[in-house]
């Protein structure tokens, strides 16, 4: 226990404590057990093996015993003008939620029946009782962690907990008695001797339509509670529901149910408009950030460059910023979530290959994003934006924060004219409705055409029709700079203030700020004309090679770096990159020499070098 990880050793207290354990999928509300709910355990054994094969899982506990009042959201406003019952809430164990909200916990009271694994108290208020589960400290959700109220751990066993005060047990009573009397008036009792055979039916129904297997046993574990009299053992139910799920759905039924004619063929319901009261109501506030200044959550993002520019592996470190919260480019912060790269363009190797690079070169750790970046490679399994509808309709709303699609035009249709506006615009119409469905952000990798970018504004950066910039929120370009192995980062953006340009430098495998860079001094693929009074190049200066650089700025006395690189500068036009790499090379073939400076310490002088015969 002493050496396992934290959320094991958190796990390990609560069921110490009385309260049965599940693990729940790391970041979220999933559980992670093949029986769901039915597998919560107070075992120390049984829990050890769950951490030790996910050691980062959440912790939920089963709310059997007890009544949790979950209340959603930091400006809920029930009981606000009773503040009385609110500090009478509080006295029990509180636990605060990633989103603002507050879990108590009581002791379930003695009630006319048996309460419900879930009834609404009031808007936003919910109850968790038998059936039910909740996900407790430390776990964490999108980045941030569940805590206990004023930071004290729960330290009392069920038994132990407080009950609800009186006013909140009429509310409960009242709550319980009057679900049994809707259930008893629409449905029909299960009496003993039926239960077995009705739910068997109810559940092959459901099969028969396409539910899976949870959506099926949820369905059950309500019946069983509203209907069967007595209830069956909630093992059973689980049971039934594993039996039935091995049969496959009827297509034509699940055709019918799920309307799929209306779905591919039929025009959408006409949407009646806003009114601008409704509009700012309903949209109070910007969508969430990803990446801060660049891109939020629901919008696309273009990054362009050059063909063979890197900009892969540009996207790779941004995913690595993203996935781990850190600053991106030492320009940008970041909202911390997971990550999905879909590559059509690498094999699975090579991605294996570069992703330790990249993190290493970037000093993240690869356990920092082994559960957070997932990579799907799709180098030729010929899928395209159409093809892969289903596999982003099978991801779970909310899972990634952002959507990474590597390289874009090879998950253009077969046949689609990337220069056609039309075309253009209704794929990206795709992508707006997976990133809406999937409450993450994409962003789409292309090149640019080839010639001259240095002259075109950043929306007129791409190949294809000019639909692809104006279509996305953000249209992020790469443009070479007159340094070689540099370029200009720049970008048009939709939901936020303008951006300054910045220059990169290449040092692979990832690109690095160069704020000695001039972002205004792009490259011209064009010759430059020669002015009337510039010599031609036969009068010209020779090149700058290293033994004229060593006799013109390196001396008997000695120079600092520093020094040399201002005199280069000065009286040749020469760029810091240029007299660095000039001294490198002048110091390998042993023309200068590193000596100290008088004064200052620490070898940074260099001084001419002579021939033996003059030293």
């Amino acid at each position: 226990m002493a050496g396992g990880s934290p959320m094991l050793r958190a796990a390990l207290w609560y069921a110490d404590l009385g309260y049965r354990v599940l693990p729940c999928a790391p970041g979220r509300k999933t559980l992670l057990t093949r029986h769901g709910l039915h597998d919560a355990t107070t075992d120390a054994e049984q829990i050890e093996r769950w951490w030790s094969e996910h050691p980062d899982a959440n912790i939920a506990i089963r709310t059997d015993g007890l009544v949790v009042i979950d209340i959603d959201g930091p400006e809920n406003t029930w009981l606000a003008d009773q503040p009385q019952r609110r500090s009478e809430l509080e006295r029990a164990p509180t636990s605060l939620t990633p989103r603002g909200g507050r879990q108590h916990l009581f002791r379930q009271p003695a009630l006319g029946v048996a309460p419900a694994p879930s009834r609404r108290l009031a808007r936003h208020v919910d109850t968790r009782a038998d059936g039910g589960y909740i996900v407790v400290p430390p776990s964490r959700c999108n980045g941030r962690g569940y805590r206990w109220l004023d930071g004290q751990d729960l330290s009392l066993s069920p038994e132990g907990l407080p009950e609800p005060p009186a006013w909140l047990v009429d509310a409960l009573d009242e709550i319980a008695n009057g679900a049994v009397r809707d259930a008893a008036g629409d449905g029909n009792p299960i009496p003993e001797g039926q239960r077995n055979a009705t739910l068997a039916r109810l559940a092959g129904a459901m099969r028969r339509v396409g539910m899976t297997r949870d959506e099926i046993l949820a369905a059950l574990n309500r019946v069983n509670v509203d209907r069967c009299r007595p209830p069956l053992d909630a093992r059973e139910v689980a049971r039934i529901a594993d039996s039935i799920a091995r049969y496959e759905p009827d297509a034509v039924s699940v055709a019918l149910v799920e309307d799929h004619f209306a779905q591919d063929f039929r025009a959408p319901p006409a949407v009646e408009p806003q009114t601008v009261q409704q509009l700012l109501r309903n949209c109070p506030t910007l969508r969430a950030p990803v990446i801060v200044g660049l891109l939020r959550r629901g919008e696309t993002m273009n990054v362009i460059a050059p063909p063979k520019t890197g900009k892969s592996w540009l996207v790779l470190g941004l995913a690595m910023a993203v996935a781990t919260g850190r600053r991106w480019l030492d320009a940008f912060e970041t909202v911390p979530g997971p990550v999905l790269i879909i590559d059509n363009e690498l094999h699975a190797e090579t991605l294996a290959h570069r992703i330790p690079q990249v993190a290493e070169a970037l000093g993240v750790g690869l356990d920092e994003i082994g559960e957070t970046i997932c990579v799907q490679s799709l180098r030729g399994q010929l899928r395209d934006l159409f093809n892969l509808r289903p596999y982003f309709e099978s991801l779970e709303p909310g899972r990634f924060a952002l959507v990474a699609l590597d390289a874009f035009y090879r998950f253009m249709p077969a046949g689609c004219d990337e220069n056609d506006n039309g075309t253009m615009a209704g794929l990206y119409n795709h992508i707006d409705r997976y990133a809406d469905r999937l409450g993450c952000s994409f962003v789409l990798i292309h090149h640019t055409t080839k010639g001259n970018q240095s002259a075109k504004a950043v929306t007129d950066v791409g190949a294809g029709a000019g639909s692809q910039s104006r279509a996305t929120d953000t249209h992020l370009v790469m443009r070479p700079h007159e340094e070689p192995g540099a370029v200009v980062l720049d970008a048009a953006v939709r939901s936020w203030p303008p951006i300054e340009p910045m220059c990169l430098r290449w040092t692979f495998p990832v690109w690095t700020p160069a704020p000695d860079l001039d972002p205004a001094a792009l490259r011209s693929e064009k010759p430059k004309r020669r002015k009337r009074d510039e010599p031609d190049a036969t009068q010209r200066e020779p090149p700058w090679d290293v033994q004229r650089f060593v006799e013109a700025f390196i001396s008997d006395q000695p120079r600092s770096k520093a020094e040399v690189r201002a005199l280069a500068k000065e009286q040749a036009g020469l760029s810091w990159r240029q007299t660095s790499d000039l001294l490198e090379i002048a110091d390998a073939h042993g023309l200068v020499r590193r000596v100290k400076l008088p004064g200052r310490g620490g070898p940074v002088g260099y001084v001419r070098r002579r021939s033996n015969a003059g030293e």
